[in-house]
């Protein structure tokens, strides 16, 4: 049986929750029988390395940016490509796994599993699991991150994805799936809740100093660092004379203070610090383990929010008493009372409460829950326990359906159009107007297709250059391309036009400029033909000409589609009968956003639509283009256009849309949600003066309309 593991961490490199987990899975499926290999990203490398570390268990370290993305991806989604990139070598060379399981933390399985339902065959057949650990669109926003902010609020939207597109889920607690199905439905998922695997490395309750009081764990507003320290403020103001052992890393910003939470310690609990009351002992490494925890008398694990923390298994193997909070999945951990104490920061009063009960305990009392401590991670985490519900969980594993893309939002798809159409056949519309300089290598890019079964059909607009209109008596001649020429009305009629009289089953939009790869028009149809409810497909995009940059396209889903338009929408292909129902161009906003409004319009109405993760649309970039006269004024204007048109589609996402445009500013001034966006707005006092200028023009009326001469002059240049 071969296991992939996909992960960010993985020792040495790495401690921490997600690298133990990885570890120890490994080992424990590598025991069973399996064939272990384990995926880590690793920028040391150049390319990839292959190591062993046992017989069945191997690693491969692989650099995160092997194709030079760092100019089209932000850092966790080109992560998250660069792990479908290495998973596809491997396949290539060596065969599909029967598994492959990875996190959830950043996304990393947002392209695999993009790829996998859009039908790259590849990783057709292969079962992807997701093992939930620490879903940053949680952590995030208990850690009081602006979560709405790029590209944080991005990797949250590929973590949401990668859940609901994962054939199955794997939680180690019962608490973490219901924190999960807060942000996004779980409904009709197959879940599976078990617990991490644990090796315990003694079987004997530690001595301890009594009245040591230990927190491991970094420093952070989510493991509960500002509830614990307030809790034994109180304390030692009322007199409690026991001190405060805090291990861990102590970098984490605050970002409401923009501060580390170090620096906001020890400013705050100076006083505290100097008494020696607190004692901050920074991060350690996993061996240091022992040393730090062997005569800790209670191991305090305050979170206000967490998964299924180590640190409860480390701490309490070693016999250690553990008082942990409710708000976790440490709650499933512990039997209170008993193998450990737990107390709710809904009610403050219980963590001094059972505190001070802990530090009553007679040194047999403490003896007792040890044991009973050891005995609890003893039968509940083992190897053999763990590996036989994992094992049963995955024979029964049914891959989600092959024919429905796993949107986190669609509408209810409303009826398509019933026109009748050619089956398997393509209708490519190429809107024309005075191109004839490059429509030869646009035909060509189509003639060159994979996919064979095309009509051409070129809708003239009105062309008035000669060359161009001799070019099209010219490509009449050819075979199975027709043209249609038309008075001018703009580029929305003309794709209107041309999908009316088109007979196809598919349809497709290219500019006379533009072109495409090969396999572009296979790729997409195979992807629509696989999925009953996509009913249009794009790509990534190669600008070329008068620019060299990639624009990696993306699935369009509110609220980012509400606010930008993420996908090359004068390039896509559709179920030709759904875009004559919901995706008829609108003149009024013929200012290069008309295919913009096009697709808020599908979505709708729940004719949604994917992006296939590739390069294979190239996009022109020329001098003159209409897009590059493109103003801010019209894109303020078509903006507010298209809100008003679908209003009721904006309502459902008020909040979020209003959210991401507070924390990035106005959705034209961007169109990567991967990077973060810096958007600066500042009172210049040369504005007042410039304002008071277009005013006295505006009220000139010959001034004005040469300065208007001049602006259209300064852009055909």
């Amino acid at each position: 049986m071969k296991y992939w593991i996909l992960t960010t961490e993985y020792p040495p490199a790495h401690g921490g929750g997600i690298s133990t987990y990885c570890f120890f899975t490994g080992q424990m499926l590598s025991a069973a029988g399996y064939a272990v290999t384990i995926f880590v990203n690793d920028d040391s490398q150049s390319t990839f390395e292959i190591t062993n570390e046992a017989a069945t268990i191997r690693i491969i370290r692989f650099n995160s940016n092997p194709d030079s993305l760092q100019k089209s991806l932000g850092h966790t989604a080109r992560l998250s490509y660069a792990f479908a990139g290495v998973v596809k070598k491997m396949i290539e060379k060596e065969g599909k796994p029967d598994f492959i399981e990875a996190q959830d933390y950043l996304g990393i399985a947002y392209y695999i599993t993009q790829f996998k339902h859009a039908g790259y065959s590849f990783l057709s057949g292969v079962p992807i699991v997701i093992t939930i650990h620490s879903p940053a669109f949680i952590y995030l926003h208990h850690n009081r991150v602006p979560v709405y902010k790029f590209p944080d609020f991005w990797t949250g939207e590929m973590e949401k994805q990668s859940i609901a597109a994962a054939d199955a889920l794997i939680s180690p607690t019962k608490f973490m799936l219901e924190e999960v199905g807060k942000y996004m439905s779980l409904t009709g998922k197959q879940i599976a809740v078990i617990a991490n695997p644990y090796k315990m490395e003694t079987t004997t309750t530690a001595s301890f100093k009594r009245n040591k009081i230990v927190y491991y764990g970094k420093l952070s507003a989510q493991k509960g660092t500002f509830e614990l320290l307030a809790y034994c403020k109180e304390l030692w103001n009322d007199g409690f004379p026991h001190g405060l052992h805090m291990i861990g890393g102590t970098d984490i910003v605050f970002y409401p203070e923009m501060k580390t939470m170090g620096q906001l310690v020890q400013k705050q609990y100076a006083a505290y610090i100097g008494s020696g009351l607190l004692q901050l002992h920074g991060k350690i490494q996993p061996a240091q383990i022992n040393e730090f925890l062997q005569d800790a008398h209670v191991v305090v694990v305050p979170s206000t929010v967490d998964n299924m923390p180590y640190v409860v298994m480390e701490a309490m193997s070693r016999g250690k008493i553990v008082l942990a909070s409710v708000q976790g999945g440490q709650r499933e951990m512990i039997e209170d009372g008993v193998s450990g104490f737990l107390f709710d920061h809904n009610e403050p009063a219980s963590f001094g409460r059972q505190l001070n009960k802990i530090l009553s305990f007679s040194d047999e009392q403490v003896q007792q829950v040890g044991d009973h401590a050891i005995e609890k991670i003893s039968q509940c985490y083992s190897f053999e326990k763990i590996q036989k519900k994992k094992n049963t969980f995955l024979t029964e594993i049914k891959q989600l359906p092959e024919n429905h893309f796993p949107f986190l939002y669609q509408e209810k798809i409303n009826q398509t159009n019933d026109a009748e159409s050619v089956k398997g056949l393509l209708s490519v519309v190429i809107p024309f107007y005075n191109m004839g300089k490059y429509i030869d290598d646009c035909i060509s890019s189509v003639r060159d297709s994979s996919y064979k079964n095309i009509e051409l059909l070129i809708v003239n607009d009105g062309s008035t250059d000669a060359d161009s209109i001799k070019k099209l008596q010219e490509l009449s001649l050819q075979d199975n391309l027709a043209i249609i020429s038309q008075s001018n009305q703009g580029i929305a009629a003309a794709r209107n036009d041309g999908a009316a009289v088109a007979r196809g089953e598919f349809l497709a939009f290219l500019d006379a400029d533009d072109t495409v790869a090969p396999v572009y028009y296979e790729q997409a149809i195979t992807a629509l033909a696989k999925n009953d409810n996509v009913f249009f497909a794009g790509s990534w995009v190669q600008y070329f000409e008068n620019s060299r940059a990639v624009w990696p396209a993306f699935t369009p889903q509110p609220p980012y589609a509400l606010i930008h338009n993420p996908v090359n929408s004068s390039g896509l292909v559709y179920k030709r009968n759904a875009f004559l129902a919901g995706g008829l161009n609108d003149k009024k906003v013929d200012y290069g956003m008309e295919d913009y409004e096009s697709v808020i319009q599908m979505l709708s109405k729940g004719f949604n639509g994917i992006v296939l993760p590739e390069i294979l649309f190239y996009y022109r970039v020329r001098t003159g283009s209409m897009f590059r006269n493109v103003t801010n004024e019209k894109l303020i204007f078509s903006n507010k256009y298209i809100a008003e048109k679908h209003a009721k589609y904006y309502a459902a996402f008020a909040i979020p849309v209003i959210n991401l445009l507070n924390a990035n500013g106005p959705g034209h001034l961007y169109d990567n949600p991967t990077f973060e966006t810096l958007v600066l707005v500042k009172n210049n006092p040369a504005n007042i003066y410039i304002s008071r200028l277009k005013k006295f023009i505006k009220k000139n009326e010959p001034l004005k309309k040469l300065v208007l001469q001049l602006l259209k002059i300064k852009t055909k240049r």
